[in-house]
């Protein structure tokens, strides 16, 4: 059984009558019985279930319209954590990506893009409010939840070190090479573009751990 809100089901049933035509309010108020069509109208137009096109016109968004603007105001909350006043730190696969200087990015499917940062243990119900508030997809690690679009992982520590790369708040490199290291199968290719960029000779030092 599919749940959904009254708002949700009235767009369904709007797209099925009118479709891709225009109409107007009698139109509407002929079709829908409704005590305030003004303000029904108003609100699907804020929900982004129907549009104006122009005075006294309306138009049902296509339902393929409706779902790449759920993607894509999704995707656009990668630049969310400027709004905050709390330490954090990009880290694990996010943080590869950002000192790999974007040419190694793994750890996503193509319906999950995680975002990993640290947070403080202290801070965690700030987090949750945070991303409450701004409709931000969030998880905390370990926590047993579906998980789709982008999502920000929190990995809560009583304590981290950061580091800024290209103004992006992340731990250290040494950090990052550590857990590299430790995932060498999946993280080889960045350890090698690490190793060439920084001169760090990873692999000498990672054969003689190994060995």
């Amino acid at each position: 059984m599919v749940i959904m809100n009254r708002y949700t089901k009235m767009y369904g049933w709007l797209y099925n009558t009118f479709g891709n035509n225009t109409f107007t309010i009698d139109d509407f108020r002929m079709t829908f019985p409704s005590p305030q069509p003004t303000k029904i109208i108003h609100d699907l137009i804020k929900l982004d279930f129907m549009k104006r096109v122009k005075r006294g016109k309306y138009q049902i968004i296509k339902p393929e319209d409706f779902v790449k603007k759920i993607v894509k105001e999704n995707l656009e909350k990668g630049d969310v954590l400027h709004k905050s006043n709390k330490k954090y730190a990009f880290t694990h696969s996010t943080a590869v990506n950002i000192w790999t200087d974007g040419y190694y990015w793994t750890d996503f499917t193509k319906g999950f893009k995680p975002i990993h940062i640290h947070i403080l243990q202290k801070d965690v119900k700030y987090w949750k409010e945070f991303f409450h508030h701004h409709d931000v997809e969030y998880v905390i690690e370990g926590e047993h939840k579906t998980l789709f679009g982008l999502t920000y992982v929190l990995h809560p520590k009583e304590h981290f070190s950061v580091d800024t790369k290209d103004d992006n708040a992340v731990v250290p490199l040494k950090e990052i090479i550590k857990y590299c290291q430790k995932n060498i199968f999946l993280y080889r290719p960045a350890l090698e573009y690490l190793d060439k960029k920084y001169q760090l000779r990873i692999f000498d030092t990672y054969e003689q751990v190994a060995s």
